[in-house]
């Protein structure tokens, strides 16, 4: 008898792509907006918190650069277009414009998929020291901050001193 194989559910694999450094960015937007919490009230804002502060001002845009005229002849021969902003001239951020000349490739505006991005990066930095210094790293500088040096590992102590 054959088997039945159970049919997949959701959108297949490679159907959207997103850029690769999306978790980055996404984590330490978020490392950054709880930051800034702590700095206001004293006290750090959950995850949950930061995910939706972030969501409320429009949330994370990931924005392809390069010439202005190159760009807008690529995105005329896209299949799926990028959107197109421009900065505001009364508050910071950006607004939707069909002239604009900021073209996002990517938007997460939604407070729940931020948090889940943000869950799939954690799991990365939890994993990998290299990949949480190197996150830090972008954190302390997107803050005006001192990058840290890495301290070399601890080998041990060495023989020849002590012959």
């Amino acid at each position: 008898m054959d088997k039945v194989k159970p049919r997949r559910r959701g959108r297949p694999p490679g159907s959207t792509t997103k850029p690769r450094d999306l978790p980055a960015g996404v984590w330490v937007q978020v490392l950054i907006t709880r930051i800034k919490g702590r700095r206001r009230t004293g006290k750090t804002p959950s995850v949950r918190q930061a995910c939706q502060e972030i969501a409320d001002n429009g949330g994370i845009l990931s924005a392809v650069g390069g010439n202005l005229d190159a760009l807008v002849a690529a995105n005329a021969e896209r299949k799926k277009s990028w959107q197109r902003f421009q900065l505001n001239s009364d508050r910071p951020g950006l607004c939707p414009s069909a002239a604009g000349s900021v073209f996002v490739s990517h938007t997460i505006s939604n407070a729940g998929t931020l948090h889940a991005r943000y869950s799939q990066a954690n799991r990365l930095v939890t994993s990998d020291r290299r990949v949480r210094f190197a996150w830090m790293n972008i954190a302390r500088q997107m803050l005006g901050l001192p990058p840290k040096r890495q301290v070399p590992p601890f080998m041990g102590r060495s023989r020849a001193g002590l012959v």
